[in-house]
Formats: C-alpha cells, sequence, structure tokens
C-alpha cells in the first residue's frame, strides 16, 4: 500500500543490540493502569515497545499496519500471553489529548496536529510519557525495541518494521515463542434486512491469529435463544494473520439480537472463545429524495461511492473527489471533510444497497475526522442509513446490503400545498412561485451539484432556468420556519 511506502520516511537503524539493561520503567496508562517493564520481565515476558509520536506520519502508518495487533493477539494475552506490547507517545512536546486525535502540539511552531485518534481498536496499553526517550537515547520516531526477560533489549531497525515476521524473528532471540495455534478472532457486522423476518444472506469475516493455517471451520448463527439459525463449513486455507469470509445460505431473522461463532477450526475446539454478538436491523425507509453526506479521508481523489438497487443497477454515485498537492494526492479542501449530494433515487418501491470504493485499495481511513458516507431525508433531518468505517482496513470496496428502502414518493413536505406551489411545471425555464413567506431556492442536477441559486423570493416572483439544459432536477426551497423539496422538469 502507498502508504506504508511512508516507512521509508523513518530513521533506518543497525540492529543495536545493548549489552545493558533496559533503563527502568514503569508508568500508568492512559486508562489509570500501571505497568512496569522491570515486573514483566520478571515473569518470563518478552516486552516489545513502540515508541511513537501523535504528529508522525510513519509513526501512524506502522500503528495502521496493525502489527502490534497481531503479535498481541498471537503471542501476547489475546493468545499465549508471552509477550507484552506497550504503546509510548514519547514526545515530551505532546500533550496526553493528542492520542485521542484532539488539539495540537503547541511547543512546536507552527504546530503539529495528531495525525488520527491512536486508541481505536487497541488491544495493548498506551502510555504518555516524557522521560523514556532520553533514557534510552532515542533519535527518531518511530523506533520498536525488543526487551528479552533477562533485562537486555535491542532497537529493532526501522527497514525491518514492515515485515511482521522480521519483528517475531527479533523476539525469538530471546527465546523461540510458542504462540497459539486453531486461534482466529470474528469480524461480523449487523444483518441487514428489507423487512421483518425477511430473507439475508449474513456474513462473517474472520483473521487467522493461529500460528498454523486454517483449513476448515464450522461457523454458526444463534438466535437469542441459543438455538443455530444458520452453519455454514469453511473449507480452504488461511495463512497467519491472513483473512476469509464466509457467506451462509439465506435465511429468515427476525429483528432482535443474534450470536456469530466459530464453533471449531480445522475439528478441534478453538484456543479461544470466537464469538461476537450482532443485531438483525430491518432497512429504515426514506422517500425517493435523500440526502447523501460523504465523510472523505486525507485522501479524496481515491474515493467513491454508489446506490444500487435490487437488481444491482447502479442508481446515485459519486467522487472521486479532489485530490491535494501533498504526496499521492493527499490533504487539500476535499479532505477530511463533508461532501453533499442530493439525489433522485427511481420512482418505486426498492432496497438499495451502498457501495463505499477506494482506488488505492486501502479504505477510508487516513485523517482524524470520522471517514464513511450517511444518507439522510430529504429534508436532511433524519439519519437513515450510516457507515462510519474507523480504522477498518476495507480494501478497494466495502458493500453493505439493505442499507435502506423507499416508499416510492417523493419526500413529505412541510409547506401546505395550499400556502405554496411553483409553475408551471414541466417548464420551458421560467419558473413562478406562489408562497405566503420570503424563500430562497437551489436547484441542484441528478448529481448533487448546485447549478442555480436565488434568494428572497417572494410571492409572485420568478425565476429562469432556460440556461440549463432539458431534463429533471431537484429545487430546495427554504423559508424562515418551513422547507419543500421538488422535483423540477426542463423541457
Amino acid at each position: 500500500m502507498k502508504k506504508l511506502l511512508l516507512l521509508g520516511l523513518m530513521l533506518v537503524g543497525t540492529y543495536n543490540v545493548k549489552a545493558q539493561q533496559f533503563p527502568t520503567f514503569s508508568a500508568e496508562d492512559i486508562n489509570g493502569n500501571q505497568h512496569s517493564v522491570q515486573d514483566y520481565l520478571a515473569e518470563g515476558k518478552t516486552v516489545l515497545l513502540d515508541i511513537s509520536a501523535t504528529w508522525c506520519a510513519p509513526c501512524w502508518n506502522f500503528h495502521n499496519a496493525h502489527t502490534l495487533e497481531k503479535i498481541y493477539e498471537t503471542y501476547g494475552p489475546g493468545g499465549s500471553d508471552e509477550v507484552v506490547v506497550i504503546f509510548v507517545e514519547g514526545d515530551p512536546w505532546t500533550p496526553e489529548n493528542n492520542i485521542y486525535g484532539e488539539g495540537t502540539s503547541i511547543n512546536y511552531s507552527p504546530p503539529r496536529p495528531p495525525i488520527g485518534d491512536w486508541t481505536i481498536g487497541v488491544p495493548y496499553p498506551i502510555i504518555n510519557d516524557d522521560n523514556l526517550i532520553n533514557a534510552v537515547g532515542l533519535t527518531g520516531f518511530p523506533s520498536l525495541y525488543r526487551i528479552c526477560p533477562d533485562g537486555t533489549y535491542a532497537q529493532i531497525p526501522n527497514s525491518q518494521m514492515g515485515d511482521i515476521q522480521n519483528i517475531i524473528n527479533s523476539m525469538n532471540v530471546c527465546g523461540t515463542l510458542e504462540g497459539a495455534s486453531n486461534h482466529a478472532k470474528l469480524d461480523s457486522e449487523d444483518i441487514r434486512v428489507c423487512v421483518a423476518n425477511g430473507d439475508a444472506a449474513a456474513s462473517a469475516s474472520f483473521t487467522n491469529y493461529g500460528t498454523n493455517a486454517i483449513t476448515t471451520a464450522t461457523f454458526n448463527i444463534k438466535n437469542s435463544a441459543n438455538e443455530v439459525v444458520a452453519t455454514k463449513e469453511y473449507t480452504g486455507s488461511v495463512a497467519m494473520y491472513g483473512s476469509a469470509t464466509v457467506t451462509f445460505d439465506d435465511a429468515a431473522y427476525a429483528t432482535g439480537e443474534y450470536t456469530v461463532e466459530i464453533a471449531s477450526i480445522n475439528g478441534e475446539v478453538p484456543f479461544a472463545e470466537a464469538s461476537k454478538n450482532i443485531n438483525v436491523i430491518e432497512a429504515a425507509e426514506t422517500s425517493i429524495n435523500a440526502v447523501v453526506k460523504v465523510y472523505t479521508d486525507y485522501y479524496p481523489g481515491e474515493i467513491s461511492w454508489a446506490i444500487k438497487d435490487s437488481n444491482g443497477t447502479t442508481v446515485a454515485n459519486g467522487g472521486p473527489y479532489q485530490p491535494g498537492n501533498a504526496e499521492f494526492g493527499g490533504g487539500g479542501a476535499d479532505a477530511n471533510t463533508t461532501k453533499t449530494h442530493y439525489v433522485v433515487l427511481p420512482e418505486a418501491i426498492d432496497c438499495y444497497s451502498v457501495v463505499m470504493y477506494d482506488e488505492f485499495g486501502d479504505g477510508w481511513i487516513y485523517g482524524s475526522t470520522p471517514h464513511g458516507i450517511e444518507i439522510f431525508s430529504h429534508d436532511g433531518t433524519v439519519s437513515i442509513f450510516q457507515k462510519l468505517v474507523g480504522s477498518l482496513d476495507f480494501g478497494d470496496e466495502l458493500t453493505t446490503n439493505s442499507a435502506f428502502k423507499t416508499n416510492g414518493i417523493l419526500g413529505n413536505e412541510t409547506f401546505e400545498t395550499a400556502k405554496f406551489s411553483i409553475y408551471p411545471n414541466p417548464t420551458n425555464g421560467i419558473l413562478n412561485f406562489a408562497t405566503q413567506e420570503e424563500v430562497n431556492v437551489s436547484i441542484v442536477d441528478l448529481t448533487g451539484k448546485v447549478v442555480f441559486t436565488a434568494s428572497k423570493i417572494n410571492d409572485g416572483d420568478s425565476i429562469n432556468l432556460s440556461s440549463l439544459q432539458a431534463g429533471m432536477y431537484i429545487a430546495k426551497i427554504k423559508g424562515t420556519s418551513t422547507e419543500r423539496i421538488e422535483k423540477i422538469v426542463i423541457k
């Protein structure tokens, strides 16, 4: 992935083995728990210590490769419990709230804002410490240290941090790690149905955190009474840290709580319980005109989206957006912002899926703002569907089936017809207004682009749209206390 190429910006060090003991280090994490490196070593643990800064782009790239999470799940408390993983924000000029993606490092000129929220999805402790970098003689961020139970330590070269096996090999110097076998974790989303008790093809993704390949596995979906309502057998080969997705056959699901579980791996009971609670959600209903808000990440030139009907036909879409001038098209006015589209869906009752695309294949995860897509009612007040991806690297495409459904009519009107009208419609270009209050008007084409605006329209006023091409448009009319959406046809 291109963002991982930025690892080349890190300081390239040598494999510097320290004969002396690792400095005494004891600190409280951001959740108030105390940690002592020396205590962990006394328990026979190997410690893996990541010292980073919240404003450091190469640190963020390493963080989002989820390398330390994988090691934690296999060799740490999530697995065989041989390794302790600790993240230290080691920049003395960085306040603790930067770890959550908030505030800025005001002691720098210019100030250095945090790249994102470093706590999302992190299972290991996070510590804010200003003194450790001096104790170890750190010269750059990020710096990854392996500390053996006898107290000797080494800095793992930055050039080797992009390959998880290099890090594991470094820890094996302390003594061969055993790890866990037949060990996996689920990443299953809620099941969405178009109608209550309707059929759906549920799916579940899993990641292999075991030291052996997963060739067979049994997956179950259970209802609140612990009854199995769907089963799927997986066959294939998923290597260590690989992932796969299984899709269950269609089954009827009532709305409510369910559990997805891995019942067996390679014919054995899984190393640890692998289950996840999910909900079955009936798709929310909206009119055929809706507001789509896209929350972009740092690379807007890569992202796009589509709404597809029940036949898989694209009925609305948007993006990619304007790339910035930073490396790989990062930044710019469209980065980490909200892009709003007004869409008109077919005049039919249907159930729609929402698809998010990333041209580079690494999801929408870069930057400190929320990233994803949200669909609102015609007036933008009621959220019908939301998909925020957080730190999820979904690759080049993420589809949500049964995202929402339509009732086949235009949005509910908050103007009373007797108090407001526009005519003629269809029109050759001239639109006349009958209104009991002053209104502002925006004309939007079917791609969501505003093509005409007018303000302070009063009763009897007209607007001229003859410069627009023939076709269908949406008129957004807003007054002091009321608003309305009209479909306009220009002949």
